[in-house]
């Protein structure tokens, strides 16, 4: 018998967070297109539905189960449905956001704690969830998706950059601890990609980018999907602690 080949996901559970839209969407459906049933999960169950309505009409694996990361009971209840429906998971991809385009100054107590418990509280306990799932199983993968900007600092996007640094952290730790459980941990940091985040940038600002990325273009959702899938395919197997640049070259530009 053949090898099975190292990107496939037959017979796994992701549960992706945030895939209403924007990168989780395009994650989601990379990875179903690689075998796995995915679970679409954000706040609105109608965008979850939306989301795993059409990936089903293309043939794939998917259920929508919406959650709120920000809420403890959410995360309880999420773990209990799939553990329910499916036995456990297999992976998660971390990638709900508050993204909050603010000065430091006018960054306030309450949407600092909002953003906390969104971007970081949620992304820790509901690994932890996800741990005990996959524990039984033998093992799993999380990724957590992180920004260039958790290196590069942008404006307007303090809070934001510094709790995406913090996943850097969240991913070696997770990688340390569940190791010997056959789990890994791993952190994908994109670029400047074509999502609802990128409009916040205006015409002189997106020119700017473009000029300090060698690729000179902005990345696709489904690139990022490429980069979870080799975290949590075979592929990957060997891989546990790292964080993924995937931002065209923009990084290390000096132009």
């Amino acid at each position: 018998m053949s090898a099975p080949h190292p990107f496939d996901l037959g017979g796994k559970v992701a549960l992706v967070t945030g895939s209403s839209q924007g990168i989780g969407a395009a994650t989601a459906r990379v990875l179903a297109q690689a075998g796995a049933h995915v679970v679409i999960s954000s706040r609105k169950p109608d965008d979850c539905e939306r989301v795993a309505q059409a990936l089903r009409d293309e043939g794939l694996k998917a259920e929508a189960r919406a959650c709120h990361i920000g809420r403890m009971e959410d995360i309880a209840a999420m773990g209990a449905q799939l553990q329910a429906a499916h036995g456990g998971l297999d992976i998660l991809v971390n990638n709900a956001v508050l993204s909050p385009w603010r000065t430091i100054d006018d960054i306030d107590a309450g949407l600092f704690a909002k953003a906390v418990d969104v971007n970081l509280r949620g992304y820790w306990f509901l690994s932890s969830e996800a741990v005990k799932l996959m524990k039984p199983r033998g093992g799993g993968s999380i990724v957590n998706i992180s920004s260039v900007s958790a290196l590069h600092p942008e404006k307007m996007l303090g809070l934001y950059g510094t709790l995406k640094t913090a996943l850097i952290g969240m991913s070696r730790a997770f990688a340390l601890e569940y190791g010997p459980f056959g789990i890994r941990a791993n952190t994908v940091l994109p670029g400047v990609i074509e999502t609802k985040l990128a409009e916040a940038f205006d015409g002189a600002a997106r020119e700017r980018i473009l000029q300090k990325t060698p690729v000179r273009r902005v990345g696709r959702p489904e690139e990022i999907g490429y980069a979870v899938l080799y975290l949590c395919a075979a592929s990957g197997a060997f891989t546990t602690g790292a964080s993924l640049v995937v931002d065209g070259g923009m990084s290390i530009s000096m132009l």
